[in-house]
């Protein structure tokens, strides 16, 4: 546990040291769970934070939990830095004793843009003002080199969708956050349906160094989802996911793509960020230049739903079908892609 805790110290995790959580903060409920971590909902006086609990012997035993820890409390503080309207703040990372750490973060309102889509799919301007929210958060993350590597609707919060003046969405979860160097990003990470063919290349032992550029392909298959209600692709539930990401373009079979001009504008910037050739591919430097985010007069509009219930049932069968698929290639990636936090049923 020492040698844990020096480690910790040693990359500037740990912000303060306490005999007792309780010292810092008032615990209230348990928000969920995960393989590492409990998270709680605290107040500090008038403040309310929600604190991840994570146990230091079990961190101890995994050292991939640690560079873990280590890589998304790096992140996450350069994140708020970049972008503090969308990005929740870590206030601290607290050592209580040698037995728990506790990562204090705001406690976000609002909820999670998946869950919104239990209504139906977003009207067409819906979805376009919160993707435009979304490329501006990845636009101040990218320049500062930091990568989400987890973009999606559930790691999407989103408040106050009444009042167009004051929506905002909140970029959350930076469990596979990382800092990208001149050396590139490696490895697995993020979930299979809204990962970029690079990232997925992993899992067949034929990754080559990645960069910022996956997260846009991921906000392409967000918006996808937020004007249908369904995946772009018809993922095999088993088979090599790679090739088949790389190799099957995106399904417009829906009514809505052909239904107006603002739709095959939105079907263009899809398209615009599922470019398997990451050089062709839309950035977020340059998301907000394209056609779909030209000015309009119903700008101000609220937050519609749409009426795709059938197509979100589908959606969320297909993703948890795809969840729990563990061919021998990939069941450990598929492992720790289960590590997520869930919430308590």
């Amino acid at each position: 546990m020492v040698a844990l805790s020096a480690r910790l110290d040693e990359a500037k995790v740990i912000d303060r040291k306490v005999g007792d959580i309780a010292e810092r903060y008032e615990l209230g409920e348990m928000l969920g769970e995960g393989r590492f971590s409990k998270v709680y909902s605290a107040t500090k006086g008038r403040m309310h934070v929600a604190l991840k609990e994570m146990d230091m012997a079990t961190l101890e035993e995994d050292e991939e939990a640690v560079d873990a820890l280590v890589q998304e409390t790096t992140a996450l503080r350069r994140a708020y830095a970049a972008s503090s309207k969308h990005v929740p703040k870590l206030h601290e990372v607290v050592q209580v004793g040698e037995d728990m750490l506790y990562v204090v973060m705001d406690q976000v309102r609002g909820c999670e843009l998946f869950e919104l889509l239990e209504g139906g799919s977003l009207s067409e301007p819906s979805a376009r003002r919160l993707i435009a929210q979304l490329i501006s958060a990845l636009s101040s993350l990218h320049r500062h080199n930091v990568v989400h590597r987890d973009v999606k609707p559930e790691n999407l919060m989103v408040s106050d969708i009444g009042d167009p003046s004051k929506c905002r969405l909140v970029v959350i979860d930076f469990g596979y956050a990382a800092l990208e160097t001149a050396e590139g990003l490696t490895e697995l990470a993020g979930s299979p349906e809204y990962a970029a063919p690079e990232v997925l290349a992993w899992l067949d032992d034929v990754g080559q160094p990645y960069t910022k550029a996956c997260d846009m392909w991921s906000v392409g298959v967000t918006a996808y989802v937020l004007l249908v209600g369904e995946l772009p692709h018809d993922l095999p539930g088993e088979g090599d996911l790679y090739a088949h990401v790389r190799d099957t373009p995106p399904n417009f079979k829906q009514p809505f793509w052909s239904s107006s001009p603002e739709a095959a504008s939105a079907k263009d910037f899809v398209l615009s960020c599922m470019q398997v050739e990451t050089t062709t591919r839309l950035s977020a430097m340059h998301g907000l230049q394209h056609a779909w985010f030209a000015p309009r007069p119903d700008d101000n509009k609220s937050v519609v739903i749409g009426s795709s219930l059938a197509a979100f049932a589908s959606l969320k069968r297909r993703v948890a079908g795809l969840s729990t698929v563990s061919s021998q290639k990939r069941r450990a990636a598929v492992s720790r892609w289960m590590g997520k936090l869930t919430t308590p049923g």
